[in-house]
C-alpha cells in the first residue's frame, strides 16, 4: 500500500507537464486557425463588396465632359464599395476601409483611361494598400481582391 501513495505523489506533476507540452502546441494552433479564419472573412467581404462595385460602375452612365465628372463617378463607385450606397451614408461595410484604398478604373478596348474621346469598354475595382491586424500579424492586400467587368452602361460624353 505504501508504494502506490508513492506512486500517485509522483505522478502529480505529470499532468502540468503534460498539459505546458499540449499547450506549447495547441495554442499557436488555435491562433493560426482564427488568424486564418478572420483574414479570409475580410478577404471574402472585401471581394463581394468589390464585385458590387464594378457592377454598379458597368451599368451606370458614364459622363466625362470634364475630370470632375468623371472623379464624381469613381467616387459613387468607391462609395458603392466602402458603404453598400452611392451616396456614401450610412456605416462602413468593413471597417477601416478608406476611399484611398479602393482604386477605380474604367478604360477603352486598348486600354486607356476612358474620357471623351475613349469609349469605356471594362471596369477594374481593386484595393490599394489595405492592411488588416490579424492575431499575430498583418496582411496588406494590394490590388486584391480585384474585379474586372465589361462596361454596359450609356456612355455620355457630352453630358
Amino acid at each position: 500500500m505504501m508504494t502506490s501513495i508513492h506512486r500517485k505523489r509522483g505522478e502529480r506533476g505529470n499532468a502540468m507537464i503534460e498539459f505546458a507540452f499540449s499547450a506549447a502546441v495547441l495554442i499557436p494552433l488555435f491562433l493560426a486557425t482564427f488568424q486564418f479564419g478572420y483574414t479570409f472573412y475580410v478577404y471574402n467581404l472585401l471581394s463581394t463588396q468589390m464585385r458590387a462595385g464594378a457592377r454598379y460602375a458597368s451599368l451606370k452612365t458614364f459622363t466625362c465632359s470634364s475630370q470632375s465628372s468623371i472623379n464624381t463617378f469613381k467616387t459613387a463607385v468607391k462609395n458603392v464599395v466602402m458603404y453598400g450606397n452611392s451616396a456614401g451614408t450610412g456605416t462602413l461595410i468593413e471597417p477601416g476601409l478608406t476611399a484611398s484604398q479602393i482604386d477605380v478604373e474604367v478604360k477603352d478596348i486598348n486600354g486607356n483611361n476612358a474620357d471623351s474621346t475613349h469609349t469605356p469598354s471594362y471596369v477594374y475595382v481593386s484595393t490599394l494598400n489595405y492592411t488588416i491586424d490579424a492575431v499575430v500579424t498583418t496582411f496588406t492586400f494590394n490590388g486584391k481582391p480585384y474585379v474586372q467587368f465589361p462596361y454596359l452602361g450609356r456612355y455620355a460624353p457630352a453630358e
